[in-house]
């Protein structure tokens, strides 16, 4: 089996645990125990693309911010979908239902609240923010009250507020701009 067959697997199916020391990474999935040798890429190279190499045998795979595109291309799909307050289904979805529903397609399970999102998530500088991290607003009150997911180019995708439907906007309006706490990123 070669190793981006045995990826699809992985991703697909659930890695049950995952072992991290400086030479390797060892997969655990249903009992089946995989010691992969895992290399980061140079320095200068992995923090503009955020990449990491995975060697199986004599077959590699390279790993670059796939997912964060693939979570901004399902996000997507649901423009147009009605906020619902306290939902998080295609049905409807308020601010962090939409964010817990686009990151559970993708085997991240994110609380149902703005809050805990943003208490959770590892904050970043505005240069730092990347496709598919968070946006973080203070819409009323003194604590975080909205979130949506950072699209890169000072855009975002969210469910709004009552009345309105999943849409993208832009962190330039005075609206969005003067209510931005900040970034974070849950990868």
């Amino acid at each position: 089996m070669d190793c981006k067959t045995l990826l699809l697997i992985f991703l697909f199916l659930g890695i049950t645990s995952v072992l991290w020391s400086q030479e390797y990474v060892q997969l655990q999935f249903n009992g089946i125990s995989i010691p992969v040798e895992y290399k980061t890429i140079p320095a200068d190279i992995a923090k503009r693309q955020r990449c990491s190499i995975f060697y199986f045998d004599n077959d590699s795979v390279m790993i670059c911010d796939t997912m964060r595109a693939n979570i901004i291309n399902k996000a997507q799909d649901y423009l147009g979908v009605s906020y619902r307050y306290g939902r998080s289904s295609k049905n409807g979805f308020d601010c962090s239902g939409y964010v817990k529903f686009i990151y559970k397609i993708f085997g991240l399970d994110l609380p149902h609240s703005s809050y805990a999102q943003y208490k959770m998530s590892k904050p970043l500088k505005t240069e730092e923010a990347q496709p598919g991290d968070l946006v973080f607003f203070i819409t009323r009150g003194k604590g975080i009250s909205h979130v949506g997911i950072y699209m890169g180019k000072n855009k975002f995708i969210h469910s709004p507020s009552r009345g309105k439907t999943v849409s993208i906007d832009t962190l330039n309006t005075g609206y969005y701009r003067n209510h931005l706490v900040g970034f974070g990123s849950v990868f």
